[in-house]
Protein backbone atom coordinates (compact mmCIF):
# COMPACT_ATOMS: atom_id res chain seq x y z
CA UNK A 1 0.00 0.00 0.00
CA UNK A 2 1.54 3.71 -0.84
CA UNK A 3 2.38 5.66 1.95
CA UNK A 4 0.05 8.33 0.96
CA UNK A 5 -2.97 6.84 1.60
CA UNK A 6 -2.25 6.26 4.93
CA UNK A 7 -0.25 9.72 5.22
CA UNK A 8 -1.47 12.93 5.52
CA UNK A 9 1.87 14.40 3.68
CA UNK A 10 3.17 13.96 0.28
CA UNK A 11 6.19 12.44 -0.29
CA UNK A 12 9.16 14.26 -2.71
CA UNK A 13 12.26 12.55 -3.80
CA UNK A 14 14.80 15.06 -4.02
CA UNK A 15 17.19 14.72 -6.95
CA UNK A 16 20.57 16.16 -7.09
CA UNK A 17 21.47 17.39 -11.13
CA UNK A 18 23.42 14.63 -11.88
CA UNK A 19 20.88 11.68 -10.86
CA UNK A 20 19.34 10.50 -13.98
CA UNK A 21 15.56 10.67 -13.93
CA UNK A 22 14.42 7.55 -12.75
CA UNK A 23 17.08 7.65 -9.32
CA UNK A 24 13.82 7.12 -7.26
CA UNK A 25 11.70 5.12 -9.42
CA UNK A 26 11.25 2.35 -6.94
CA UNK A 27 10.13 5.05 -4.16
CA UNK A 28 7.59 6.93 -6.62
CA UNK A 29 5.83 3.27 -6.58
CA UNK A 30 6.25 2.02 -3.02
CA UNK A 31 5.67 5.16 -1.71
CA UNK A 32 3.23 7.14 -3.63
CA UNK A 33 6.12 10.04 -4.37
CA UNK A 34 6.47 12.36 -7.01
CA UNK A 35 9.93 12.54 -7.98
CA UNK A 36 11.92 16.58 -8.69
CA UNK A 37 15.34 18.08 -8.95
CA UNK A 38 16.08 21.72 -9.62
CA UNK A 39 16.94 22.81 -13.10
CA UNK A 40 20.79 23.52 -13.32
CA UNK A 41 22.77 23.62 -10.19
CA UNK A 42 21.03 26.82 -8.70
CA UNK A 43 22.54 28.81 -5.85
CA UNK A 44 20.82 27.87 -2.52
CA UNK A 45 17.98 31.07 -2.67
CA UNK A 46 17.42 30.34 -6.06
CA UNK A 47 16.82 26.50 -5.60
CA UNK A 48 14.82 27.22 -2.08
CA UNK A 49 12.72 29.03 -4.65
CA UNK A 50 12.36 26.11 -6.96
CA UNK A 51 11.46 23.46 -4.24
CA UNK A 52 8.80 25.92 -3.12
CA UNK A 53 7.72 26.26 -6.23
CA UNK A 54 7.80 22.56 -6.86
CA UNK A 55 5.89 21.54 -3.71
CA UNK A 56 3.44 23.88 -4.66
CA UNK A 57 2.80 22.31 -7.80
CA UNK A 58 3.53 18.80 -7.74
CA UNK A 59 2.79 18.29 -3.85
CA UNK A 60 -0.41 20.07 -3.26
CA UNK A 61 1.16 22.85 -1.19
CA UNK A 62 3.08 20.76 1.11
CA UNK A 63 4.16 19.88 3.80
CA UNK A 64 6.27 16.96 2.16
CA UNK A 65 8.43 14.61 3.58
CA UNK A 66 11.39 15.04 1.60
CA UNK A 67 13.48 11.93 0.53
CA UNK A 68 17.47 12.43 -0.83
CA UNK A 69 19.96 10.37 -1.36
CA UNK A 70 24.15 10.92 -1.73
CA UNK A 71 24.83 14.35 -2.84
CA UNK A 72 21.41 15.45 -2.39
CA UNK A 73 21.22 15.40 1.04
CA UNK A 74 22.89 18.85 2.15
CA UNK A 75 19.73 20.41 -0.17
CA UNK A 76 17.63 18.57 1.88
CA UNK A 77 18.90 19.83 4.99
CA UNK A 78 18.90 23.44 3.66
CA UNK A 79 14.90 23.25 2.74
CA UNK A 80 14.77 21.88 5.89
CA UNK A 81 16.10 24.54 7.66
CA UNK A 82 15.28 27.67 5.53
CA UNK A 83 11.56 26.48 4.93
CA UNK A 84 10.97 24.13 7.67
CA UNK A 85 6.97 24.90 7.39
CA UNK A 86 7.21 22.92 3.98
CA UNK A 87 9.09 19.76 5.23
CA UNK A 88 7.77 16.86 7.88
CA UNK A 89 10.13 14.96 7.58
CA UNK A 90 13.76 14.08 5.86
CA UNK A 91 14.69 10.58 4.94
CA UNK A 92 18.34 10.55 3.72
CA UNK A 93 20.24 7.63 1.87
CA UNK A 94 23.51 7.46 1.70
CA UNK A 95 24.31 11.08 2.97
CA UNK A 96 27.17 12.24 1.23
CA UNK A 97 28.55 15.83 2.60
CA UNK A 98 31.78 17.89 3.05
CA UNK A 99 32.56 17.37 6.66
CA UNK A 100 35.66 20.00 5.79
CA UNK A 101 32.88 23.09 5.64
CA UNK A 102 32.22 24.83 8.27
CA UNK A 103 29.04 25.89 6.59
CA UNK A 104 27.74 22.44 6.74
CA UNK A 105 28.12 22.13 10.46
CA UNK A 106 26.51 25.72 10.91
CA UNK A 107 23.33 24.05 8.57
CA UNK A 108 23.08 21.12 10.48
CA UNK A 109 22.23 23.38 14.14
CA UNK A 110 19.38 24.68 11.87
CA UNK A 111 17.51 21.63 11.02
CA UNK A 112 15.10 21.00 13.84
CA UNK A 113 12.96 18.32 11.76
CA UNK A 114 12.53 15.06 12.27
CA UNK A 115 15.08 12.95 10.10
CA UNK A 116 16.00 9.50 9.14
CA UNK A 117 19.42 8.51 7.74
CA UNK A 118 19.38 5.20 5.93
CA UNK A 119 22.93 4.04 5.10
CA UNK A 120 24.12 1.07 3.61
CA UNK A 121 27.02 -1.41 4.81
CA UNK A 122 28.23 -4.23 2.15
CA UNK A 123 30.70 -5.01 4.60
CA UNK A 124 30.85 -5.10 8.59
CA UNK A 125 34.08 -2.59 8.06
CA UNK A 126 32.16 0.16 6.06
CA UNK A 127 32.45 3.81 6.64
CA UNK A 128 29.49 5.11 7.63
CA UNK A 129 30.62 8.66 9.74
CA UNK A 130 29.21 10.91 7.23
CA UNK A 131 25.99 9.62 7.52
CA UNK A 132 26.57 10.06 11.52
CA UNK A 133 27.82 13.78 11.11
CA UNK A 134 23.85 13.86 9.48
CA UNK A 135 22.10 11.68 11.98
CA UNK A 136 23.88 13.48 15.43
CA UNK A 137 24.10 16.80 13.99
CA UNK A 138 20.65 17.77 13.68
CA UNK A 139 17.73 17.58 16.07
CA UNK A 140 15.50 14.92 16.08
CA UNK A 141 17.87 12.68 14.21
CA UNK A 142 18.47 9.02 14.15
CA UNK A 143 20.11 6.40 11.56
CA UNK A 144 19.76 2.93 10.16
CA UNK A 145 22.48 1.20 9.20
CA UNK A 146 21.39 -1.91 6.25
CA UNK A 147 23.62 -4.48 6.57
CA UNK A 148 24.59 -6.44 3.79
CA UNK A 149 23.61 -3.85 1.62
CA UNK A 150 25.23 -1.88 -1.39
CA UNK A 151 25.26 1.39 -1.95
CA UNK A 152 22.63 3.11 -2.38
CA UNK A 153 20.44 1.93 0.02
CA UNK A 154 17.22 3.08 -1.97
CA UNK A 155 17.83 1.57 -5.01
CA UNK A 156 20.05 -1.38 -4.24
CA UNK A 157 17.05 -2.64 -1.15
CA UNK A 158 13.80 -0.66 -2.24
CA UNK A 159 11.88 -2.56 -0.28
CA UNK A 160 13.95 -2.39 3.31
CA UNK A 161 14.15 1.21 2.36
CA UNK A 162 10.20 1.87 1.85
CA UNK A 163 9.55 -0.17 5.22
CA UNK A 164 12.16 2.14 6.86
CA UNK A 165 10.90 5.23 5.61
CA UNK A 166 7.09 4.61 5.81
CA UNK A 167 7.27 4.08 9.31
CA UNK A 168 9.22 7.15 10.15
CA UNK A 169 7.17 9.29 8.25
CA UNK A 170 4.09 7.96 10.17
CA UNK A 171 5.90 9.09 13.34
CA UNK A 172 7.09 12.18 12.14
CA UNK A 173 3.33 13.17 11.36
CA UNK A 174 2.27 11.81 15.02
CA UNK A 175 4.76 14.05 16.51
CA UNK A 176 4.22 16.97 14.45
CA UNK A 177 0.35 16.70 15.11
CA UNK A 178 0.72 16.32 19.26
CA UNK A 179 3.25 19.66 19.61
CA UNK A 180 2.83 21.78 16.41
CA UNK A 181 2.99 24.94 18.78
CA UNK A 182 6.26 23.80 20.01
CA UNK A 183 7.50 23.05 16.77
CA UNK A 184 6.56 26.54 15.00
CA UNK A 185 7.99 28.31 18.36
CA UNK A 186 11.20 25.94 17.24
CA UNK A 187 11.50 27.90 13.70
CA UNK A 188 10.70 31.19 14.74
Amino acid sequence: MPADDELGAGVLCLRAGSEPADWFLDQVHALGAVEWGPEGDPADEEFLAQAGDAIARQAAGGPVHVVAAGTAVPRALLLAARRPELVVSILAADPEVDEADPAYWELLKQVHTPTLVVVAAPRPDTDTSQAQTVAGGVDNGVMVIVDGTAAPVHRSNPRSFAEWVTAFMSIAEGLSSLVPTAREEAHA
